[in-house]
């Protein structure tokens, strides 16, 4: 493997040591912002960054090093900051429960402490969760049940479900919103396995999709309406609660007023907790279909800033804002913002 990884490397002229990435490209802009400041990083910049993760995947893969994109940085960014105090604070809510396939569950007001907004107000915690999918024990699916959560969405497409259907969680209802519109995931994900290159190429896509495919905004924009009206503790998810889950977590967390550096770094904590995933299916991939499917697949196992930047970048192109997508894209009235705001603030 390690002869491998130092072939791969040399090949592709990835870097040699994973350099500290930033996550603190603008996605809110102010209104006087020039369209050139709005534009995403060129093109020659993501594909280092590209380059970087793979590299890091494949290292953490191979030595077992812990997937930290700043390992080797003194300084502390606001997503160091988010898993550094998991083992320090604790709460009532996501925090203090654990399971043992469903590592990406977490609070969207902030999974450790609660988040603040730009005016100062925190978050209310226990209200809002997100995760991947919910393959749960008996005794796991009980424990969900203690949070009390009224409503479940599943935003996976038909053949997901039936691949890997949701544990029943007692006192929940559970609704279908097919985000992407899609029968199946799967055939993309086969598509994924050919180069890396096919495999950023696809999830860039995913995430444009998220702003221009009609279909994906209007069910977006049905989730985003349910969630405001219906009345308890709810909870969101796709398969691997990053990218479907990671946008609409992004978006709710937008409206609630967090800041922009902590909505990035709340997006990119999937690759924390679900760390020992990740690994573990590089690993199954690379023993059933080879490492180089492994290899070519491994961007999508995680998440990259970029992907959730371009589609806000995108949303502001399209809509001359965020707030425009969200009430011309997604047909979010002022009145629906407003309900979510109050779900996701402290009286």
């Amino acid at each position: 493997m390690l002869k491998l990884l130092a072939k791969i490397v040399f090949i592709t002229n990835f870097p040699a040591a994973v350099k500290k990435l930033s996550s603190t490209l603008p996605i809110i802009c102010a209104s006087q912002t020039s369209n050139k400041e709005k534009q995403m990083k060129t093109h020659s910049e993501r594909q280092i960054r590209r380059h970087q993760w793979l590299t890091l995947l494949l290292l953490q893969t191979a030595l077992s090093i812990p997937l930290s994109l700043q390992a080797a940085e003194n300084s502390t960014t606001p997503r160091e900051e988010i898993m550094q105090k998991q083992d320090s604070h604790s709460n009532v809510h996501s925090s203090a429960i654990h399971f043992q396939k469903v590592d990406n569950f977490r609070d969207v007001a902030g999974n450790l402490q609660p988040y603040q907004n730009n005016h100062g107000e925190t978050l209310q915690q226990g209200r809002l969760y997100r995760t991947n999918a919910l393959l749960l024990s008996p005794e796991e699916a009980e424990k969900l049940a203690s949070l009390n959560i009224t409503h479940i969405y599943d935003l996976r497409t038909p053949g997901e479900i039936a691949l890997h259907p949701d544990s029943e969680i007692p006192g929940s209802t559970w609704h279908n919103i097919n985000l992407l519109g899609w029968d199946d995931i799967e055939p993309v994900r086969v598509g994924f396995t050919q180069k890396p290159e096919i495999t950023i190429a696809g999830a860039e896509e995913i995430y444009l999709n998220f702003v221009n495919d009609p279909i994906t905004r209007a069910q977006i924009g049905t989730l985003l309406t349910s969630i405001a009206q219906n009345e308890g503790n709810q909870l969101f998810h796709c398969s691997g609660g990053k990218d479907r889950t990671g946008w609409v977590s992004a978006l709710l967390q937008y409206i609630a007023g967090v800041p922009q550096e902590t909505i990035v770094a709340d997006f990119l904590a999937s690759n924390e907790y679900s760390r020992g995933s990740i690994t573990q299916s590089f690993n199954k991939m690379a023993n059933e279909k080879g490492v180089a499917a492994a290899i070519a697949f491994s961007p999508f196992l995680g998440v990259q800033d970029d992907w959730l930047l371009m589609a806000f970048s995108e949303a502001e192109n399209q809509y001359g804002s965020i707030d425009n997508y969200l009430l011309e894209g997604l047909a979010i009235t002022p009145e629906t913002q407003t309900a979510l705001r109050n779900r996701l603030l402290m009286p």
